[in-house]
This record gives structure tokens, sequence and C-alpha cells, in this order.
């Protein structure tokens, strides 16, 4: 048995979606070590297809990077999904075949000026671009999608604790210039069509928050850790999002979504494949603005977020009509 190792130290978004190589590569009989920074080993903690490692930043850097690279002997393949300056070096001297992913980064930046965007090709994913990388192994991926393995016990803890119905809200993002302002408004028009809401994030989300919501929505943000927030998600009908890490979360674990984007976009491949979910882009001149949507809003009112709840609720409803 071939042994082989992933590397994806991060985001948690980004961990999430190179998770979609392990079914793959388990079904051709790879013995799977995954490598990626605490805590977001503890996503695969009962994944029996999967080993996961989990570092800090500062086991893989200066002198402990180099000590560290003797581990990777072990090893037939290496799998680096990050391919940035740590993973290179960790790799370099390995003695192993190593493949990395198609990375697109200039095509993404060049995609933030106006004039490049006409040109582009539009149909890069970052999922596709993960399983392509298997190519190079002979395994070929129809329908790529991250999975994140929730056990039925996991699910039992939280059936009672729930209610039926439920549709899970992604508000928050680490910038405003990927937070929706009006989640409160589709809160209110979700409970008044019979679902139940819940919220889904950090303690630091609520910070975006404009309206206090009804007492009716059941707000989790900063009460659960990251597996027990994929639990909740699982048993949704439906989750409504941010471009961000809510919404790769849902997608794991095979629960539609729909994404808002505002200042990113589509483009840089972060979106629901068909048979995930869909997105709403208003499609501005000025969109993207950003390649992550840390910058201001030069118009100082976030328009590309100005969308209507209700048109929002109905692309999100569509999924499970």
């Amino acid at each position: 048995m071939k042994k082989i190792l992933v590397i994806r130290f991060s985001s948690l978004g980004d961990v999430i979606l190179a998770s979609s190589v392990i079914k793959p590569l388990y079904e051709r009989g790879f013995h799977i070590d995954f490598l990626t920074l605490k805590p977001f080993d503890q996503m695969f903690r009962y994944d029996i297809r999967v080993n996961s490692i989990g570092v800090n930043k500062t086991d893989v850097s200066g002198k402990n990077l180099i000590q560290f690279r003797k581990k990777l002997t072990k090893y037939d393949i290496i799998l680096d999904l990050h391919k940035n300056l740590r993973s290179h070096l960790l790799t370099l001297l390995s003695g192993k075949k190593v493949i990395r992913y198609k990375k697109n980064s200039l095509k993404r930046r060049l995609y933030l000026i106006k004039t490049f965007r006409k040109i582009l090709e539009s149909d890069f994913n970052v999922v596709n671009s993960y399983t392509e990388t298997l190519k190079k192994l002979h395994i070929k991926v129809s329908y790529p999608k991250p999975e994140i393995v929730i056990t039925s016990e996991e699910k039992e803890r939280f059936k009672n604790k729930l209610p039926e119905n439920l549709i899970t809200l992604g508000t928050g993002s680490q910038y405003r210039g990927k937070v929706y302002k009006n989640f409160k408004k589709i809160s209110d028009i979700l409970l008044n069509l019979g679902y139940n809401v819940a919220l889904i994030g950090t303690e630091e989300d609520k910070r975006f928050d404009v309206e206090k919501y009804s007492n009716k929505v059941i707000d989790l943000r900063g009460k659960l850790n990251l597996r027990e927030s994929l639990t909740v998600i699982s048993l949704s009908k439906l989750t409504i999002s941010n471009d961000s890490a809510v919404a790769h979360m849902s997608r794991a674990v095979n629960t539609p979504v729909t994404v808002i984007y505002g200042a990113t976009d589509p483009y840089f491949g972060f979106a629901p494949l068909d048979y995930e979910g869909n997105f709403i882009h208003k499609g501005l001149d000025c969109q993207p603005c950003d390649l992550h949507g840390k910058k201001d809003c030069k118009f100082n009112d976030y328009r590309c977020l100005d969308i209507p709840p209700e048109e929002i609720v109905d692309k999100g409803l569509s999924l499970i009509r």
C-alpha cells in the first residue's frame, strides 16, 4: 500500500475543500496522512480513511521546518494542496514525488482589474483543481466534492436539541466586505414561512449584527466547537451563508448552500458546484475589489451586498423545494 501525504495548512475553508481528495485516494488503496494546522485536524477525527496530523505554525517554521522535513521520508508521494513558500521548503529536499495543485494565483489577481475580466476563463474551481492533481496518479474524479465524516453518535447528541425544518445561517466572515447586513430580515422571512433558524459561527461574528434577532432564532455562534458546528449544519435542510467557511462546511456535510458574494467573486474558485448549491452575485463593475474581501468599500456603502433578502431566501429555498 502506497503512503501519501496531503498538505493543506490553512485556512479552515481551504482545508475543508482539500478533503475532496480523500475519498478517491482511499478508494484506490492509498494510506493517507493529512498534514494541517491545529485545530483543523479535528475535522478528520472519526474518519477511518485518513490519519490527520495537526501541527502548530512554529512546528513547520525556521529550524523546526528543517527538522520536520525528516518525517517525510516514510511517504511515497506528497500532494501539496497549499503551494506556498512553507510547503515548497518542506517538500523541496524530501526526495519524494511531489504533486502540486494549479493555484491560478496570477489569474485571480488579474481578475481584480476590469480590463482582464472579459478575457479570463471563468470555469476555475478550487475543488476541481485539487482533484485534478490526482490525474497524475491515474485517478479521475467525475463529481468532486469536499467530505467531512459526521458520526451517527454526534448527530444523535443534537437531534433532540434541534427543531425540525431547520435552516442554518452563516452570518459572519473575517472581513466586512464579505458580510451581508440583512440576515435578520432573512431569518424573519424564514420564520414566517414556518422554518426554524440557527446561526452558526464565532462569537466575533456578532459584531456585524445590525438588529437584534427574534428570540425564536437559535443563536449558536461562539457556543460550539468545529465538529459540533459541522454536526448542526448536517442536520439542517439548507444553509445560507456569506462567502466564508460556513458555506464550505455545509458543502462537506451534504447540506445544500446558497452563498452571498460581496467584495469577492465566484471566479476565485470557491463557489459551490452545481450539485452542491448556488450563489448570488450582483456583478457590479467594482466587483471584485479584493482577493479576500479585506478592503473597505471605496463608496462606503458596500453596494455589492445591497441585495433584497427576499431574493436570497427564494434562491436558497429553490434548492430544497
